[in-house]
């Protein structure tokens, strides 16, 4: 298996520490030839609306709003796969607001809690939340009441960012799905 990491901005190294913590290849896609040699893709945070940019300058937007290829996608990748006011993939049946959490000097880090029962220490970055969900959409993390991540098929959505942490539970319930 082959997990292509988006490069164009946003944690790309941690993202890769944590795939190869758990003995995945990964390859970093930054034109759209790189998307047809992975298994699944991993769209880190960043900025929703330059990252947007990017993927529509590099020509990868159409093919990524186009494939079935699972897709992880955290604090900014999971704007884009879900739904807001500004243009998005809209891969999954959720709404989110962009800066539910305020700005950067807001960001924080909290313990959250998992579908499962455990806690895990979740990093937001001026995050967003997903404020809604659609049929099919499996909520698997929360802050408080509000939901922080879930899943749909195969694409899973994070509002947070698990890839700065040591703790690779989210990238491995991902790669179990695919």
């Amino acid at each position: 298996m082959t997990i292509g990491l988006l490069a164009l901005q946003g944690a790309v190294s941690e993202h890769k520490i944590s795939m190869h913590k758990l003995g995945i290849d990964v390859i970093e896609v930054k034109e759209p030839k790189d998307l047809e040699e992975v298994d699944g893709l991993i769209m880190p945070g960043g900025e929703s609306t330059t990252l947007r940019k990017l993927l529509k300058n590099s020509g990868m937007w159409n093919f990524i709003k186009e494939t079935e290829l699972p897709i992880m996608g955290t604090c900014a990748g999971a704007i884009l796969l879900g739904k807001c006011e500004n243009e998005t993939l809209s891969k999954m049946n959720i709404k989110l607001d962009r800066n539910y959490y305020g700005r950067q000097k807001d960001s924080f880090e909290t313990r959250i809690s998992l579908k499962n029962g455990n806690y895990f220490d979740g990093i937001f970055i001026r995050a967003p939340a997903i404020t809604s969900i659609g049929t099919g959409i499996t909520p698997i993390a929360w802050n408080g009441d509000d939901i922080v991540g879930c899943t749909d098929g195969k694409n899973m959505a994070l509002t947070f960012h698990p890839e700065l942490t040591n703790d690779v539970r989210f990238h491995e319930i991902w790669i179990k799905g695919l």
